[in-house]
Parts: structure tokens; C-alpha cells; sequence
């Protein structure tokens, strides 16, 4: 009884602190920024693209800066096609409960069963960020929680990857996963069908915007990623220039892949898969609050139930929910996903996540 009496009062200040920031939040926002992400970009492509334009901006123009230009692969914009016959504030209402719907589903596929998990996660300020945003990191939380409750069976794997990374690239790390635990036809299978479907989606398009993709991509890292909560925009903030602190990001993103895979011949799949996921947010030169929402999956599947690691990504509510702030709080956010490392690695994995030799090929 001592024990969880000091327990509560331990977390009382994270769960007020959380509390408060998320009703300021609400009481100071704008409805007409609900699905912000969602309006802005998603949105405006799928009109585009029924408008048989493209829904990708000239790289120099004005609009990659305005941060609501599309800036995904095609498929995405596709998906949001059906949202386009609705009027717009009806869509983005539409969107906002399809992100909360992904977020719950990502801990029902992973099996948390206790409610407390779910309620602490509503806590979070990623979460908070990405219902106000209606984005698209709920379906990557939900694409990745799939590749592992599906990871024994070769095409429900190879489809969750393959369309995930097709509907955003950040999940291409846990393709080394794949690889490296021996999973080749599933590997293949995903690289086939992202390609695929990747290729089908640009057809449609008449191919706009592929040639000068990569470059977009990268004049949008220049215009984001300092403000961002990546390894980029952390180091930056405290002086590193733009060329080191991204070779510092592909070095710790390299060193977690290597990770990942030492951790896969030794049969330890939920490490290995953690260690994907965390080079996924290491490699990205723009990370924005949202994204954390990832830290959902090996949460939930090496701690099923609620214990205090749940209520660590609290902490980011010291954080902006826009830029990347001053001081520590850039740096909030790795040490927060660094926390969730350290629980998933030194701690003991549930029973069907522990180390083993199956192989599928």
C-alpha cells in the first residue's frame, strides 16, 4: 500500500503538468487549425490530383516554406481522395477521429489490455499533437504495429511494410529489420509492393514532381529540419553547423542499424525491431512532435501494462508544440525516446517477444 501511495504521488506532478498543458492547449485553439496537417497538405493534394494537377509544389516557390505544401510520396494523397466530396471542416473533423481511431488501434493490434495505457497515452503531447494536426504519424505507428503482431506471417508483413513506407518513407529502416532477421520474402514482398504501388500512384500522375522529388526534399530539410526536434535541428541549436550535425544523424542512425542487426542474429527480435525504430527517428532531418507517437509501438509490446515509463513522454509537454524551443528542450524529445530505449532494452521482454530462432522466409 506504501509502495503504490508513493507511486502516485511520484507521477501527480507529470499527470497535472500533462492535465493543464493539454487544457491550455484546447482552450487556446483555433478551429479552424483543427487537422492542420490534414487541411493544409493531405487534403489540398487529393483535390489536386481529382483536378488532374499535381499536388507537389515547385521546390524554389513560396509554398515549401509555408509548412502545409505536400511533401509525401503519392500514395497518401490518394488515400485522402474519398475526404475530397465533404465539405472541409467536416473532412478535417472526420480526419482528427480516424488519427485517434489508428492510435487506439495500434495499442488494441499490440494487445494492451489495461486501460491505463490508453489513458496515459491520450495524455501524451505527441498524441495532443497529432489529433490537433490530424497526421499522418498515427498511420506509421499503426503500419509498424502491424509488421510485428503480423511479423510470422510473410504477406500481412510484407504489406504493412511495403504500403507503410509507400505512404511515408520513414519506415524504411525496419527493412533492414526484416532482412536481417532472415525474413527475405518478406523483405522482397514489401520492397515489390512498395515499389509498386509507389510507381502506380506516380503514374497517375503523369510522373509530376518526380524528377525534382529529391530535391525537394532536401531544400525542405534546409528550411526545417534546424526547427525541428531531430538530431539535426538539436545540435544545431547549440551551435553545431548543418554539415556536421547531419553527419552526427547518419552516425547514430548507422550505429543503430548495426545494432539492429548484431541483435537479429542473436535471434532477439524485439530489440532488433526497437533498434529499427529508433533509427527511423534518427535518420529523419525533420522530426516534429508527432512522430513520437512511434514510441507507442515497443511501449506497448515490451510493457503491456501500465508502469511509470508510460507517463516518461509526459515530459514533452515542456516542450513547444511548433519549433523546436531553447535550451534543453530541443533536446526533450531524444532524451525522452532515449528513456523508452533503455526500458525496451535492459528490461525483460514479455514471453512471445523473447529471443528466438524462428525464421520467416
Amino acid at each position: 500500500m506504501a509502495g503504490r501511495l508513493a507511486f502516485g504521488l511520484g507521477i501527480a506532478p507529470l499527470v497535472l503538468l500533462a492535465v493543464v498543458s493539454m487544457a491550455t492547449f484546447v482552450d487556446g485553439l483555433n478551429p479552424g487549425s483543427i487537422g492542420f496537417d490534414f487541411r493544409g497538405a493531405y487534403l489540398s493534394a487529393a483535390h489536386a490530383i481529382v483536378d488532374g494537377e499535381s499536388p507537389y509544389p515547385p521546390v524554389e516557390g513560396p509554398a515549401l516554406a509555408s509548412q502545409t505544401a505536400y511533401v509525401y510520396p503519392p500514395l497518401l494523397a490518394y488515400l485522402v481522395i474519398p475526404f475530397t466530396i465533404l465539405p472541409e471542416s467536416v473532412a478535417a473533423i472526420l480526419a482528427v477521429l480516424g488519427v485517434a481511431a489508428l492510435l487506439a488501434a495500434t495499442l488494441v493490434v499490440l494487445r494492451v489490455s489495461d486501460w491505463r495505457c490508453y489513458a496515459a497515452v491520450l495524455l501524451w503531447a505527441p498524441t495532443t499533437n497529432a489529433l490537433h494536426m490530424a497526421s499522418a504519424s498515427a498511420l506509421v505507428a499503426f503500419a509498424a504495429a502491424l509488421a510485428w503482431r503480423y511479423r510470422s506471417t510473410t504477406w500481412p508483413l510484407a504489406a504493412s511494410l511495403g504500403f507503410g513506407v509507400a505512404a511515408k518513407v520513414i519506415l524504411w529502416p525496419l527493412l533492414v529489420w526484416t532482412f536481417a532477421t532472415r525474413r527475405l520474402r518478406a523483405t522482397a514482398y514489401a520492397l515489390l509492393i512498395g515499389g509498386v504501388s509507389t510507381l502506380v500512384a506516380w503514374a497517375g500522375l503523369g510522373f509530376a514532381g518526380l524528377e525534382s522529388y529529391p530535391a525537394m526534399l532536401r531544400r525542405l530539410a534546409d528550411l526545417e529540419a534546424g526547427e525541428s526536434y531531430s538530431v539535426v535541428g538539436a545540435m544545431t541549436s547549440v551551435g553545431f553547423g548543418d554539415g556536421a550535425a547531419r553527419l552526427l544523424a547518419v552516425l547514430i542512425g548507422l550505429t543503430l542499424l548495426v545494432g539492429c542487426v548484431v541483435l537479429a542474429r542473436r535471434g532477439d527480435d524485439l530489440r532488433s525491431f526497437t533498434l529499427a525504430l529508433a533509427a527511423s527517428l534518427a535518420l529523419t532531418p525533420i522530426v516534429w512532435l508527432h512522430y513520437l507517437v512511434l514510441l507507442l509501438v515497443p511501449l506497448a509490446i515490451a510493457r503491456p501494462r501500465f508502469s511509470a515509463i508510460w507517463l516518461v513522454p509526459l515530459l514533452l509537454w515542456l516542450t513547444p508544440l511548433n519549433g523546436n524551443g531553447e535550451s534543453i528542450q530541443p533536446f526533450l524529445p531524444a532524451l525522452v525516446v532515449a528513456a523508452v530505449l533503455a526500458v525496451v532494452l535492459t528490461g525483460e521482454s514479455p514471453k512471445e517477444a523473447r529471443p528466438s530462432t524462428a525464421v520467416v522466409r
